[in-house]
């Protein structure tokens, strides 16, 4: 788990509990969801970069 996974987790709860709150859930579901965004743009740009890194090595060579 690295910090993409723990910020899209954190972004899931404050979602859910928002949402779950009768008064002041609007700022507490938009917290959550833009965490939730974060973490997972953060998680596909991360997963983006190794894969681009790991088709750079295939093509040097080094694909061992």
């Amino acid at each position: 788990m690295d910090w993409w996974d723990v910020l899209a987790l954190l972004g899931v709860a404050l979602l859910g509990a928002g949402l779950g709150m009768l008064a002041p859930w609007l700022g507490v579901a938009a917290a959550g969801a833009a965490l939730l965004g974060i973490g997972m743009a953060g998680a596909a740009a991360a997963e983006r970069t190794a894969r681009t890194r790991e088709l750079l090595d295939e093509a040097k060579g080094g694909g061992g």
